[in-house]
């Protein structure tokens, strides 16, 4: 665990670097002190509907599994969305599973597959809009290589993930056969988590949710790409809404590499080479780029620090459940 933790914080720095290079600070404090703040209201209130629009669609995959009320659902996926924020190695991804299991019992690995599902329809439909802007405007080829690489990887994971909820029975018994190479007391543990792992995934049989689940996550990065657009006015930046969107694709691209808490480096790094791709100065790009973090991390971070009492949970109690979970793979004894 330590080693990922020292990797993703080199990778970060690496990457602040890279982002820094040839940059003025003092031309960097120039563009923030022209910046028209009063944008910031409407991207602060977007971030804060797709934190609620993300709470909703994880209710709806997870409801084969346990069914909350909006105000739960909430609840646990602003925590949950903070602890991926500030908690490093991705220990966060544990967060969610472990508050569900705490409150309703469900297997850690049966709500994991759910968190796994999620992002694969989030990669999924931020490469699909990375391809629609590809129509409009011309990105560097390597972006285009990497979007396809991963629109391919999504696509691969999605049908297997169809296969394994829908083919339950068949799934359990090849993952059966495979596991019988294992030692009893490694593959006993394993199987159950399988089993688990595909309980997890039976929303994928009912096709009118899981197009529901697609929609709502078109919905939920059409208000991300929304923000990024609106943040182009408040630094004077002149560029279409296809670039906001071609924007949200690199940043996702970027963050997919391990890095420190946050994103912190992938994200800023990512996102001065998209705008300086597009003509826009280094420092404005930069600018631009801590704001635009700042202002869609925050109010996750903030509000999953305010709701922790409601789950009489404090921060450090939550960091060691986490780690714990992490050392046992998937919580299964958590």
């Amino acid at each position: 665990m330590k080693k990922n933790i020292l990797a993703g914080i080199a990778v970060s720095c690496v990457c602040i670097y890279f982002a820094l290079r040839g940059i003025n600070l003092s031309e960097v404090a120039a563009t923030f002190r022209a910046m028209q703040y009063t944008y910031i209201i409407p991207v602060v209130l977007i971030s804060l509907a797709s934190l609620y629009l993300r709470s909703y669609r994880w209710g709806v995959m997870l409801d084969r599994l346990v069914s909350y009320d909006q105000w739960t659902l909430f609840k646990i996926s602003a925590i949950g969305f903070m602890a991926i924020g500030v908690l490093p190695a991705r220990l966060g991804e544990f967060v969610r599973p472990y508050l569900v299991k705490q409150q309703s019992g469900v297997r850690m690995s049966a709500t994991m597959a759910t968190v796994v599902l999620e992002r694969v329809f989030d990669l999924l439909t931020l490469m699909l809009f990375l391809f629609v802007v590809l129509v409009k405007i011309s990105l560097p080829p390597e972006i285009f290589k990497a979007g396809i690489v991963m629109l391919t990887l999504s696509l691969t994971v999605l049908t297997v993930l169809i296969v394994f909820g829908t083919k339950r029975d068949f799934s359990a018994q090849i993952i059966g056969k495979v596991l019988k190479f294992l030692p009893g007391r490694i593959g006993a543990p394993a199987a159950r988590l399988a089993d688990s792992f595909l309980e997890g995934l039976q929303l994928l049989p009912d096709v009118k949710k899981t197009l529901w689940v697609l929609l709502l996550s078109l919905l939920n990065w059409l208000l991300i790409g929304l923000s990024n657009y609106v943040l182009f006015y408040a630094f004077g930046i002149h560029l279409s809404i296809y670039n906001a969107f071609a924007i949200l694709a690199i940043v996702a691209l970027g963050i997919m590499i391990p890095a420190a808490p946050g994103f912190i480096g992938t994200y800023h790094y990512a996102c001065v080479l998209g705008l300086t791709t597009f003509g826009i100065a280094k420092s404005q790009a930069l600018s631009y780029a801590v704001a635009l973090h700042f202002l869609q991390m925050s109010p996750a971070i903030l509000v999953g620090l305010l709701l922790l009492p409601f789950q009489k949970l404090s921060f450090g109690g939550l960091v060691k459940k986490a780690e714990v979970c992490a050392e046992n793979d998937s919580g299964q004894e958590i």
